[in-house]
């Protein structure tokens, strides 16, 4: 077990006992399964034993030899609850812990699989699904033998579907969570996704759930010995309901002999829902506290200097194309036919407004797309090497190692349930097998002290970070392997001014130190003119402008380009008017003819409503798509590298 393992263990275990509600739920528990344990000691009479009944025994209410009563035998009423708890809880948790592990086991792997694989397992659970739990119950123990072995498993066989159904629909969602991807992008195998990264964000639901189905085990029981198909030599708080209900105690006034095996069902049930809530708290610390609740730990600049860049491109992308796919609808281009190139120690801004396929480019990059999304053209080459041809193994090799990412929204892409440091650890680990604990920690400390952060604050969670503190997490994440090319996806937004200039000095800070080249995705003009070298444009999935940043600041050449610099605020110019451009951006799944701009452009002729525009070289190193540009690109030549 890891480092990171231990500690997040030792803070589980710390914070259980000062869990009210965990606490509550456990003792309930542990008062029940104490008594079934230690029922020959502490029962007044042995149920099992044979008894002579009276007219006067039967029924009798409470009173001083008999604090609970007696029942339509004659026996004991507080002796039947007692041994009854070993029956019932019997049943209810080995019945309920069959459910959950033929649940939960189908249930993760239709949401982790998906595709076929998710199709076959839930059309299964559906079939199994329409069938009633207690007709099928009673059929399958009235073809074998009736006894307590073949009750629990049975009611276990045939209870599981509603848990395989939730722990489905929570896998699909977990899986889609930022900081799976970015597991993924760290090159974390499946098995390690499922136990590392998605079966603790769906244990709180299977815990809570357990309850239910122990609840439910024990109505189950009950219902089978009501109608015969129980072993007749034990004795359960459901025999108990049932000889009470089918014998008259109700006629006669035997309230006791109603109350006391239901409410021995209900002390158990509550225990187990108590316990269940105290458990998702304390497995899940962000469920109760956050970042502002403690004071924030004070951030401070990188190191700054200088590191020369070779002059070739590090990464070129030829003629991208990213398509959304859904059953029985036509095909969604996020992306088409995108090309640009990246040195060493650049910076590119990406830019467009929200929906312009910025985030889908960046993923695309090394295929770590959703599940609907599809590269349907184009070559992304890294030194040479067409990253989309590669299989699996090779590109979760270049992943991080070569190609970081930065992901947006670093509370989503951080892990709840694991330490900051051990995530950060767990790139290292992956890609550097042979290094020890001990070089591992180092790494981690050093990461977090170079982006600003002590090296002791690796051991809390991300809720107790800054938003500022998340990010620079992040970077210092990004920065495990020592990559070459970081894709960082608004790492700004949602910042206040002080903390995005101080994410962007450190940006700036280390690429000019350890040579970085950087894809900048914003939406922040501003941002692009300070630290930025080329700015790639896009609208609509499609490039609009790529040059240099003095270029598409001074002469920006696509209407699209101009009205983004319009609408941007210029404090040098007093007399500026503020203008923003009408109309939205295009839906991907309806698409304008033509230019997918000239619904909203202001110069738009006929063929631009009609024909989508090339893109154009519009100067040396300077390229838009509009039909009012000449002269226009040869068809499949490679973008040179603005300068």
């Amino acid at each position: 077990m890891s480092a990171g393992s231990n500690a997040a263990a030792a803070t589980f275990w710390r914070q259980l006992p000062r869990n009210r509600l965990a606490l509550a739920g456990a003792g309930m528990l542990l008062f029940a399964l104490g008594l079934a344990v230690f029922a020959p000691l502490l029962a007044p009479e042995d149920p099992r034993r044979a008894l002579l009944a009276t007219t006067y025994s039967i029924y009798a209410a409470p009173n001083a030899q008999h604090w609970l009563g007696t029942d339509d035998a004659g026996r004991d009423v507080l002796s039947n609850l007692i041994f009854g708890a070993r029956v019932s809880l019997t049943v209810g948790f080995f019945a309920s812990f069959i459910s959950i592990a033929i649940g939960g086991s189908i249930g993760m792997a239709a949401g982790f699989a998906g595709g076929a694989t998710d199709r076959a397992l839930m059309r299964f659970t559906d079939v199994v699904l329409v069938i009633p739990d207690l007709p099928l119950a009673i059929v399958l123990v009235a073809l074998t033998k009736p006894s307590l072995f073949n009750i629990i498993l049975v009611i276990g066989l045939v209870g599981w579907t509603g848990t395989a159904r939730l722990v489905r629909a929570q896998t699909l969602a977990v899986k889609e969570r930022k900081f799976v991807h970015r597991a993924r992008a760290v090159g974390a195998s499946d098995l390690r996704l499922i136990t590392r990264h998605i079966f603790p964000l769906v244990l709180p639901l299977l815990v809570v759930n357990t309850v239910l189905v122990i609840s439910l085990a024990i109505l189950e029981e009950s219902a089978l010995s009501f109608l015969g198909l129980s072993d007749p030599t034990t004795v359960s708080w459901g025999q108990m309901l049932n000889y009470a209900f089918s014998r008259g105690a109700t006629s006669s006034g035997a309230w006791w002999a109603l109350l006391a095996p239901g409410a021995g069902i209900v002390w158990v049930v509550l225990g187990c829902t108590l316990l269940g809530y105290g458990l998702e708290q304390a497995l899940n610390p962000r469920v109760k506290s956050h970042h502002l609740m403690r004071p924030a730990a004070p951030q401070t600049s990188a190191m700054q200097s200088a590191s020369p860049a070779p002059a070739d491109a590090l990464l070129e992308v030829r003629g991208l194309s990213v398509d959304f796919v859904a059953q029985q609808q036509p095909a969604v281009h996020a992306v088409q036919d995108v090309s640009f190139s990246l040195r060493p120690g650049e910076i590119m801004g990406l830019v467009g407004e929200s929906g312009c396929g910025k985030t889908t480019l960046s993923l695309s990059l090394l295929r770590l797309l959703p599940a609907a999304g599809r590269i349907t053209g184009g070559q992304v080459l890294y030194h040479g090497r067409n990253l989309l041809a590669l299989p699996e193994a090779q590109l979760a090799a270049v992943r991080w190692k070569e190609i970081a990412i930065v992901f947006q929204g670093a509370m989503n892409a951080l892990n709840p349930l694991l330490p900051v440091g051990r995530q950060i650890a767990e790139a290292v680990e992956r890609h550097e097998p042979a290094a020890t604990a001990a070089a591992v920690a180092q790494r981690v400390g050093a990461l977090l002290e170079q982006v600003g952060i002590p090296a002791a604050r690796g051991r809390q969670f991300a809720h107790q970070y800054s938003g500022g503190m998340r990010q620079r997490a992040m970077i210092a994440m990004a920065l495990a392997c020592n990559p070459k090319v970081i894709i960082c996806d608004e790492p700004t937004t949602a910042l206040d001014v002080i903390i995005q200039a101080q994410i962007l000095e450190l940006l700036n800070a280390l690429r000019r130190q350890l040579g970085l080249a950087v894809i900048f995705v914003t939406h922040d003009l501003g941002v692009v003119a300070e630290i930025c070298d080329t700015v790639l444009v896009m609208y609509g999935g499609v490039v609009a402008e790529y040059a240099s940043v003095d270029t598409v600041f001074n002469q920006p050449q696509h209407p699209y380009t101009r009205a983004l610099l319009a609408a941007f605020p210029d404090f040098s110019r007093r007399h500026n008017a503020l203008v923003s451009i009408p109309g939205q951006p295009p839906r991907l799944h309806a698409l304008p003819p033509g230019c997918r701009f000239a619904p909203r452009c202001s110069s738009a002729q006929a063929l631009c409503h009609t024909q989508q525009p090339q893109l154009l070289r519009v100067g040396a190193e300077h390229y838009a798509s509009c039909h009012l540009l000449q002269p226009m690109l040869p068809a499949g030549s490679p973008l040179p590298q603005p300068a």
